[in-house]
């Protein structure tokens, strides 16, 4: 499939078809795929929750003021951000082994992790900006997990994360990972379906000012 028609055939499934099971080679192709996504200094921020389990997807459904798609679907992935993907222990874990496999060099090494040390301190001194900053790698990320699922045959329709809280406690999430949004996954019900309107390409495109 060519990607116009990749991103043409791409749309929000309203239900699923029930009993479709995913395997975990089904979810290691698409994270193969996803992983490519851009983020600031590569920092990597976004992490999943893929939750495949019948009872536990009816827990989630049950805190999405039970969406049916929930029920239908092969499987709910919590879409989540990393905040300590700033700590300097993460940063060495992306730039440490770039070091020492001398695809950058001590100074250009030690540039990059003072950028992204102000980076960083700059963003936790505005708590706001940070979480626009994560919403935005992670809403990058989740993109691009759509997108490789329809390339292997499988919609998605991303979601709110409702009860948040009760999300975290279900689940054990830790504090410093960030519910973002929530993607249900499957094999659609509507093979074709109309798309919804779409804005006229000049309405909502301005070109060098408004």
């Amino acid at each position: 499939m060519s990607f116009e028609n990749l991103v043409k055939d791409r749309h929000s499934a309203v239900n699923f078809i029930e009993d479709v099971e995913m395997t975990e080679d089904d979810f290691k192709n698409i994270f193969e795929l996803t992983k490519t996504a851009p983020s600031a200094f590569n920092l990597q921020f976004a992490e999943y929750l893929v939750i495949t389990d019948k009872e536990k997807k009816e827990r989630v459904k049950e805190l999405s003021y039970n969406q049916y798609k929930i029920h239908t679907a092969s499987a709910v992935i919590l879409v989540m951000g990393n905040k300590n993907s700033l700590e300097m222990s993460e940063v060495e874990k992306i730039y440490g082994p770039m070091k020492m496999l001398k695809m950058m060099d001590e100074l250009e090494y030690e540039m990059v992790v003072e950028t992204i040390n102000r980076y960083s301190e700059g963003l936790k001194a505005n708590p706001s900006e940070f979480d626009v900053e994560l919403a935005r790698n992670v809403g990058l990320h989740a993109m691009l997990f759509m997108l490789s699922a329809k390339h292997y045959g499988f919609d998605t329709c991303p979601m709110h994360v409702h009860n948040v809280e009760e999300v975290r406690k279900e689940f054990n999430i830790p504090q410093h990972i960030e519910p973002i949004m929530m993607i249900t996954i499957g094999k659609s019900v509507d093979k074709v379906r109309a798309r919804g309107y779409r804005k006229p390409v000049g309405e909502f495109v301005r070109f060098n000012g408004y």
